[in-house]
């Protein structure tokens, strides 16, 4: 394996590790202090969702220049 390829899968798991994070803090529900209860953020959704989209392109792309 070169020194790229290992540079690269560094930095890839590095991305999906931090795509996973973002989805993690996205997915989370809100605390309406109105209502005295819980709420689903849909645009955390959404944001959860696009990140997911780009998750699975990075693994693509990872797994495209490593093997």
């Amino acid at each position: 394996m070169t020194w790229i390829k290992l540079l690269s899968l560094i930095l890839g798991l590095n991305a999906l590790a931090f795509f996973w994070i973002v989805i993690n803090a996205m997915t989370r529900p809100v605390y309406n202090k109105m209502h005295n209860m819980y709420h689903d953020d849909e645009k955390g959704r959404a944001i959860a969702n696009w990140t997911i989209f780009a998750m699975i392109i990075v693994a693509f792309l990872l797994g495209y220049i490593v093997g």
